[in-house]
């Protein structure tokens, strides 16, 4: 049901009171990055934008960010993009990751992951270590979201495809920290989000019961001592502060402090909304708004199980299976394959476990010695796909790989390189269908095949390359 602009006007005047200047002229925010320190490292990404004459401020919290004044060229279009040294993650994006403060070796569930930058950011915080599973319930937007994982060179993930309310329930008192970044209504900011969103008083009832059923979902996941974060791109109390209120008068869960909380893009939330007055715990959560920082409408809060369920929850038994080592049988001779036809040494693999799906190995992070089943999507990189008679390798290890010598390489000029990424073609001499990896700039960028008169290259999509 869509709302008319009166009835939004209305409700806005009537939650903002005299801060509704302020968020109607609030502008938009500004473009902004992430480093992914998988593959890079914020000095070096800093002397790339100097080289393209862009400039940049940090993200007033997050260290690994940045804020653009403009996004000219468009960095898309840069090779350090395809690569997956950085990613577009908006600057009120990038704060409940750093609520959450992921370690390497943990358990971690994000439990409605997709498109990804959250958790792009989660496995770059964790150092490609753990155990990360990701889920989320929409079957269209799981290709966008394994893009973002293989761009970004994540070994550690999972990725199941099962209702967030579920996960609750397969998974009880087992992550260390759970990521619920519920979907809302997006009333973030008024320019353009505002009228875009699917406010209207129905939808906040139904979303609200949504979000509360995730986080429950959640805090069920959750060990004892764990920590729970829960955030929205939303300024409305319905999806936020009284989610939390009715969480706080019925779970094992208390409010934290979050570190960030004094950050001039953060404000204490509302103390009583609609003649409803809040807990007090509830200020130690934080909302964003659009003023005096170009910052989306944000809301954060950080949770802590302190105990167990009242009530014995209702579990469903998560079938597994287990995931292979370098050693084993089926293996071992792909690895060595792998290593006589592209270089790819075999012994610094073996640290790895993987998957043989149909046609393809996988590579995963040596914590996931068993995957979960149900619903099971993928997990870590594809590291080489079976074709007839030998093993090509696939562009995310390829790019994974990122110095490793590997042969046989194609190397091109500049205007060949903006040609190929231009039309994803290039002419090639004539001969048998054959592999290579593209190298560029002291690095391994994708797979590259000879065929037909041309050399080939897949792409999402053909861009104009910024060199």
């Amino acid at each position: 049901m869509t709302n008319t602009l009166e009835e939004l006007t209305r409700y806005l005047h009537q939650l903002l009171g005299a801060d509704y200047e302020a968020f109607a002229q609030a502008p938009l925010e500004p473009p902004a990055l992430r480093v992914n320190t998988l593959k890079s490292n914020r000095e070096r990404l800093l002397q790339r934008l100097a080289a393209w004459g862009v400039e940049s401020q940090p993200h007033p919290v997050n260290p690994a960010g940045l804020m653009l004044q403009e996004d000219r060229l468009p960095l898309s279009h840069t090779l350090a993009y395809f690569a997956g040294d950085f990613a577009y993650q908006g600057l009120s994006s990038q704060l409940p990751v750093l609520a959450l403060d992921p370690r390497p070796g943990e358990r971690i569930l994000d439990l409605c992951a997709a498109p990804g930058s959250k958790s792009t950011q989660i496995a770059a915080l964790m150092e490609n270590r753990g155990q990360l599973l990701l889920n989320d319930s929409s079957n269209r937007r799981l290709q966008p979201l394994m893009a973002n994982l293989f761009s970004a060179g994540v070994l550690n993930s999972g990725l199941l495809n099962l209702p967030g309310q579920t996960i609750g329930r397969h998974f009880p008192e087992y992550f260390d920290r759970v990521l619920v970044d519920a979907p809302c209504s997006a009333l973030s900011n008024l320019p353009v989000r505002a009228f875009q969103s699917q406010w209207s008083p129905e939808f906040l009832a139904k979303i609200s019961a949504i979000q509360e059923q995730l986080l429950i979902s959640g805090i069920k996941a959750a060990r004892i001592g764990g920590v729970i974060v829960y955030s929205t791109c939303s300024i409305c109390p319905e999806e936020n502060e009284r989610v939390l209120e009715r969480i706080l008068a019925r779970y094992p869960v208390e409010l934290e402090t979050i570190p960030f909380a004094h950050a001039p893009c953060c404000r204490l939330p509302f103390s009583s909304y609609q003649g409803q007055s809040f807990a007090p715990a509830l200020q130690r959560a934080v909302r964003i708004h659009p003023w005096p920082l170009p910052f989306e409408g944000f809301f954060v809060a950080r949770l802590r199980r302190t105990g167990p369920l009242p009530i014995r929850p209702v579990t469903e038994a998560m079938e597994w299976t287990g995931t292979l080592g370098s050693a084993d049988p089926t293996i071992a001779p792909v690895l060595e394959h792998l290593e006589g036809l592209w270089g790819v040494p075999a012994e610094a693999l073996r640290p790895y476990r993987f998957l043989r799906t149909l046609h393809r190995l996988w590579i995963i992070a040596p914590d996931w010695e068993r995957l979960p089943q149900r619903a099971f999507m993928m997990a870590g990189l594809p590291l080489a796909l079976q074709k007839t008679g030998f093993w090509r390798l696939a562009t995310p290890a390829i790019q994974w790989m990122g110095a490793q010598t590997l042969h046989p390489t194609l190397e091109f000029s500049s205007v060949e390189l903006k040609e190929l990424f231009h039309t994803g073609l290039l002419p090639a001499p004539a001969g048998p269908l054959r592999y290579y990896v593209l190298a560029a700039a002291g690095r391994n960028l994708a797979s590259i095949a000879r065929s037909e008169g041309f050399y080939r290259i897949h792409l999402p999509h053909r861009f104009d390359l910024v060199l």
